[in-house]
């Protein structure tokens, strides 16, 4: 067994998995770990011990956190995941990062909130096949207590719902308490939707990642951290601001934690074809039709009796139903150096892994950055026991630590501006094939992603940018790299 919108809208570096073929690669993924290079020993620890209450779980089961932006990003986009994973028997837990107000004002958008929120306590009672009955209390993580609803009464696994309760930052991330703005720091801290209460970034990773621990899970589903297209109504070419950065929180939380993150595509899954199974889309539309009814309901009375939505689904809705796309970065080929961060514009899920290179100049002492993978000799490179990273693309020419950032000069086996050590990646419950690449000096090649694009299909600013940063940081995406060993021709 598998236990791997608000209708705004907005393609392989990231390899798109059809959903039916997505409980294979799951139960793959938990029996077998990377081993593209022979370093994997180095990097794989002790399986972590299961508690007595995860012992009963079924054979194979994965405690899952799921977390997501809005109440009906996980609907749309994570199932039919979702309901696989309740109907093994596998624990669910689904963290809402924003409260889905919608930018509305006052109390339209305390009704709108109070509306999402019903509706996907009741989504879930139909993807767990229970009677709509939840018991609402209060996880405490980090000195804050954080709403929560468990559902009462389901054969087939626990499932909880916490609701943080940040503000939706709209398409573009434009309102003033957006996830955006925090993100790119022109915000140091960000308040909740009806809450004196705020977050910084720093209390908003330890909260998800203290939250993922608490609920001792085993891995983390959320949606597509490499988009950062943020737009409106564009047919598939874009995303949601608040879907991209809290997906990068939730990924950055993985790494604190040490627990597995998978994500799918958003909006941009429109523009590619239906592959879910008839029976499967049947399933999902349920799901989303109890959804939709609740959101359409504006009497208290009748919305306590809201059943299901009988009209025709929005253009979007019947995208959505149609379609679920895991995504995942494909390995690295002979030579290639790939960063964790992948970026792109536009399309998201066309090949975003982001490869080290050569720039294609005369080479100079800053030629070196970030770019597309594209299979080129200046995106070729030789790892040597002798601690040098050597280019293809310019032959007799090293990769060398400048003040704050990494360029290439004529190799000199003698310079410790050249020696790099590989620091494998280092989790007894993630066990994965990546390293830091680290300097003589203490600081690691490190892969910027805050310079996000200005426009959706913009021109500028498309791949992270190259840097150094100390290596005593704690585990984050942006550290660390993949290559397959051998030599590169």
């Amino acid at each position: 067994m598998a236990c791997t919108k608000d209708n705004n809208r907005t393609g392989s570096a990231h390899r798109l998995i059809p959903a039916t073929a997505l409980a294979i690669f799951t139960i793959l993924g938990s029996l077998c770990s990377s081993s593209d290079s022979p370093l994997a020993n180095r990097v794989a620890g002790p399986t972590s011990h299961q508690t007595s209450k995860a012992a009963q779980e079924p054979l194979g089961c994965q405690r899952t956190l799921i977390g997501v932006a809005h109440p009906d990003d996980d609907l749309y986009f994570v199932d039919p995941e979702i309901r696989k994973t309740i109907h093994a028997g596998c624990a669910v837990t689904t963290v809402y990062l924003t409260a889905g107000d919608d930018g509305k004002s006052s109390q339209a958008a305390r009704d709108y909130v109070a509306r999402r929120e019903n509706g996907v306590r009741a989504a879930y009672a139909e993807l767990a096949g229970a009677p709509d009955r939840w018991t609402e209390g209060s996880t405490r993580v980090n000195g804050r207590s954080i709403r929560s609803f468990s559902l009462e009464s389901s054969s087939q696994s626990p499932v909880k719902l916490v609701f943080l309760g940040l503000h939706d930052g709209l398409p573009h991330g434009q309102e003033s308490e957006s996830m955006l703005k925090l993100f790119l720091a022109t915000r140091k801290r960000i308040q909740l939707f009806q809450s004196t209460e705020s977050y910084t970034e720093d209390q908003l990773l330890r909260t998800l990642s203290d939250l993922a621990r608490q609920e001792r899970a085993q891995r983390i589903l959320t949606l597509d951290y490499d988009n950062a297209s943020f737009a409106f109504g564009l047919r598939g070419k874009v995303d949601h601001s608040d879907h991209g950065i809290g997906a990068r929180y939730f990924r950055k939380a993985g790494y604190l934690s040490g627990i597995p993150v998978a994500s799918y595509l958003g909006y941009t899954m429109s523009s590619l074809e239906p592959n879910l199974l008839p029976e499967q889309v049947t399933e999902k539309e349920a799901a989303v039709r109890r959804y939709i009814a609740h959101t359409n309901c504006h009497s208290k009375k009748s919305c306590a009796l809201a059943g299901t939505y009988k009209g025709p689904l929005p253009l979007d809705d019947s995208d959505w139903v149609h379609r679920q796309y895991q995504q995942e970065h494909r390995n690295p080929r002979l030579g290639e150096i790939i960063g964790d961060i992948g970026r792109t514009t536009e399309f998201s899920s066309r090949d975003p892994e982001q490869c080290l290179e050569a720039v294609n100049t005369q080479p100079q002492y800053d030629a070196v950055r970030i770019n597309s993978c594209n299979g080129t000799s200046a995106q070729k490179w030789e790892i040597r026991d002798d601690g040098t990273i050597r280019t293809v693309f310019y032959r007799g020419y090293c990769l060398t630590e400048l003040t704050s950032s990494a360029g290439l000069a004529l190799c000199d086996a003698s310079r410790p501006e050249q020696k790099w050590d590989p620091q494998p990646w280092k989790s007894t419950t993630w066990k994965r094939t990546a390293w830091r690449i680290a300097g003589e000096k203490g600081m690691c090649l490190y892969q910027d992603d805050r310079s996000l694009p200005s426009h959706w299909n913009s021109r500028t600013a498309q791949h992270p940018r190259l840097d150094l940063v100390s290596c005593n940081k704690q585990p984050e995406p942006e550290l660390y790299w993949r290559w397959a060993a051998g030599t590169a021709q």
